[in-house]
């Protein structure tokens, strides 16, 4: 309708655009170190690509909706979000879907006659999780994952990685507020989940500046859509592989694990450990499933000295990579030249892995080859708290 109105008028609708763009700029002397730095990397014109991790989540689709608008308001730039692999649990789809701007999968894009200038949200390209196409080259990494200890940044990438920072949502709606930018309600929706999605409702790794920024959004997210994305509708399959997590679940003290044969999705694997995670007197949980020749492993824990980014890096070492952050980590192991049993041995010594050094934690350095007693099926623990009796009594009198 404005367009229509410019056009009757006899003004250039795109001259009158580009000139409100520019309005909303700030004056150079007022722009914040960071955005300016930022600015300094960004070609004068054109589009550039925004890249999310690998099979992204909410936190990095929600990062990239947020840079996309930043790099229109603030710099008059087109930006494209990219990523590889599928979007595949409901909740991610159904926010993937109140995104406005446009994005495309790596595998789709036709590939450009030159180089496009790309930026790296909630990943890095010294990481493994993100595949960045041949005719992308990174100008910025925004991330919040600590830094790995390999990684040699080029001296003209911008780099901000705040690895206490809860998401890097949080980063982007700095950004935003800074350059004073005016957040739609579909996007204030967006990242106010991802923010609560990545910090497990604020109560894992998240800081005051999370809680802050995850405050101000919710004041002009959408409610009722935030809700279709907390609630939304899944797929039969999931129901599944859940099956099978419980019923492959193993307790050892307050260690609590299962395996998945075969996974379509990632998300299912921290998802399971999520939902493990929760079980009472429960410290530590993990998941692990194979993957088109990959073995994946995701990991939690309420333990003050996890430092699961750290234990899993020392399990996988040079068999396949990981990382992550003080109370929860991911990482794979590289299987697909192995045969069944192979693939069996690798995942028994993993867990054994995994359990003993937890253990050798847990008990003050115990031997890393002691044997450890047998673990409990899940199904098979028959111990009752004391009072549960009286709360399922009290549950259904409830009723």
């Amino acid at each position: 309708m404005a367009i229509a109105k410019l056009l009757l008028a006899n003004v250039d609708p795109v001259a009158t655009m580009l000139q409100m763009s520019e309005s909303n700029q700030k004056d150079p002397a007022d722009v914040p170190d960071v955005i300016r730095q930022l600015g300094e990397v960004l070609p004068a014109r054109g589009r550039v690509l925004l890249i999310p991790h690998n099979y992204p989540d909410p936190d990095a689709l929600a990062s990239a909706a947020g840079m996309y608008l930043l790099l229109s308001r603030q710099f008059g730039i087109r930006g494209q979000i990219l990523f590889t692999g599928t979007v595949s649990r409901a909740e991610n789809r159904e926010l993937l879907r109140q995104i406005r701007y446009s994005w495309g999968l790596v595998s789709r894009e036709s590939p450009p006659s030159r180089t496009v200038p790309c930026i790296l949200l909630d990943t890095s390209p010294w990481s493994t999780n993100v595949t960045i196409p041949p005719y992308a080259e990174p100008v910025a990494v925004i991330d919040h994952h600590p830094l790995k200890r390999n990684a040699r940044p080029a001296k003209e990438l911008f780099v901000e990685i705040q690895s206490g920072a809860g998401a890097t949502c949080t980063m982007i709606y700095k950004y935003l507020k800074m350059c004073d930018i005016a957040i739609p309600k579909w996007l204030a929706t967006v990242m106010a989940y991802a923010i609560a999605s990545e910090t497990l409702d604020l109560s894992r790794d998240s800081t005051e500046e999370d809680l802050q920024a995850y405050v101000e959004l919710l004041a002009r997210a959408n409610l009722s859509q935030l809700g279709r994305i907390r609630h939304a509708p899944l797929p039969r399959m999931y129901y599944v592989s859940l099956q099978e997590a419980m019923r492959n679940a193993f307790v050892y003290g307050r260690v609590v694990w299962t395996t998945i044969e075969a996974v379509q999705q990632p998300e299912i694997v921290a998802e399971v450990a999520d939902m493990l995670h929760r079980m009472e007197r429960i410290t530590w949980a993990f998941c692990v499933a194979w993957m088109n020749g990959r073995l994946l492993i995701s990991i939690r824990s309420s333990d003050p000295r996890a430092r699961c980014g750290r234990l899993l890096n020392r399990q996988i070492g040079k068999r396949g990579t990981a990382g992550g952050h003080h109370h929860m980590a991911a990482g794979f192991i590289d299987v697909s030249e192995l045969d069944a049993a192979g693939r069996e041995q690798s995942c028994r010594d993993l867990v054994r892995g995994l359990v003993t050094s937890i253990e050798r934690r847990s008990h003050g350095g115990s031997a890393e080859d002691e044997e450890l007693p047998p673990a409990q099926r899940l199904v098979d623990v028959l111990d009752v708290m004391p009072g549960d009796g009286a709360r399922e009594g009290e549950a259904e009198n409830d009723a």
